[in-house]
């Protein structure tokens, strides 16, 4: 029996429980009841025959000594996504868990935590990203065996009253407007991410040489060229999924590669900066007055990025497959694709209704009833 009894100065009876592995002794606690000490002491022994023993003390560490060797375990992720962790753990893990013990934490205090993020105005995207972030990190230490059991791993994700913010997509009246009213020759920047489809790193990270003919007049997207910490050196990177794609040129766009493309090696930078280097997103922005523009428009609050989500409601609106809109996107499956847009697609919805009715012999009333 691993259970020994010794009696204090006050003459109070404590119990000590050892466990001891190949004649090692690997883990001991204090109970003041002999039956808590016997099944403590027998749990540690049955984890011990099925190989699922934790030494106590490697629970102890702080949980910033095992983000350290998590972040350093990420070195196989993309930059971007690297940043974002090393970001959300600085900024919202560390202040609160940071010096905790990992063993320490429970389930109600990372529930605790999530609600006080919550409370404080932060997104619940913002929240949801802590809690993934922290999970990740408990998850590691469970694989490291500083832990048994991921207690973040039950703590639901945020939700919130606030809907989530819906793209704008442009009408192609609203869109020559637009294009018209900006500034200078990068004003063609705005009809090529509207009509096909490309994130502003794939943009950026076009070369004169991904201009192609085969099949069809198209573009490769193969690199995209992104900012570091959302604003810092801009850096090349592998596209999002890490696959390449080929997106169709509609007879719109041809005169613009050519144009931007005409005369350049195949190494250059399709849309380059005045000064021969990738074009940044803000610096774009500024030399086409792009709030000016936006404003004289009637289109307060538009994002570039929603010229994508017009991209996306063309192409869905001119019936094309989903699986293509995938493509032209670069989503991983075309559930997700519709999942994103399938809302632009709604003004289908009533002539695919009006192509079913009357099959019945019925037909559309003249007015409304009163």
């Amino acid at each position: 029996m691993g259970v020994q009894h010794y009696a204090l100065a006050s003459g109070a009876v404590r119990y000590r429980a050892r466990v001891k592995s190949h004649g090692r002794e690997v883990a001991a606690r204090v109970f003041e009841r002999k039956s808590d000490a016997v099944a403590w002491e027998q749990d540690q022994r049955r984890r011990l025959r099925l190989g699922e023993w934790i030494d106590p003390r490697r629970g102890k560490v702080p949980l910033s000594a095992v983000a350290e060797d998590w972040l350093c375990s990420r070195g196989s992720v993309k930059r971007r996504t690297r940043e974002s962790d090393e970001a959300t753990w600085r900024n919202y893990v560390r202040p609160r868990f940071g010096n905790w013990p990992v063993a320490s934490i429970t389930a109600a205090e990372v529930s605790g935590w999530v609600g006080s993020l919550m409370a404080r105005g932060l997104a619940p995207s913002t929240a949801t990203r802590a809690l993934a972030t922290l999970r990740s990190i408990l998850a590691f230490a469970v694989a490291d065996a500083r832990i048994q059991h991921n207690v973040a791993a039950a703590v639901p994700k945020p939700t919130s009253g606030r809907a989530r913010r819906e793209g704008q997509a442009l009408t192609f009246g609203e869109l020559r407007a637009l294009t018209e009213a900006c500034r200078g020759r990068y004003r063609d920047v705005v009809p090529v991410l509207a009509l096909a489809g490309l994130r502003w790193g794939e943009l950026a990270g076009l070369q004169a040489g991904d201009r192609v003919s085969v099949p069809g007049p198209g573009l490769r997207l193969r690199r995209a060229v992104l900012a570091s910490g959302g604003g810092g050196a801009l850096y090349v990177d592998t596209l999002k999924n890490n696959r390449a794609r080929t997106v169709p040129l509609v007879v719109d766009l041809m005169p613009i590669v050519d144009r931007w493309s005409s005369g350049k090696a195949a190494a250059d930078w399709l849309f380059a900066a005045p000064g021969g280097g990738p074009l940044r997103e803000s610096n774009w922005k500024r030399s086409v007055g792009w709030s000016a523009a936006i404003a004289a428009v009637g289109l307060r609050g538009f994002r570039v990025h929603d010229l994508r989500h017009t991209a996306a409601s063309v192409w869905l609106g001119a019936r094309a497959d989903p699986k293509v809109v995938q493509r032209v996107l670069g989503h991983a499956t075309a559930a997700m694709t519709m999942d994103l847009y399938g809302h632009l697609v709604d003004d289908n919805l009533w002539e695919a209704a009006r192509s079913v009715g009357g099959i019945l012999g019925a037909s559309e009333p003249s007015e409304q009833p009163g």
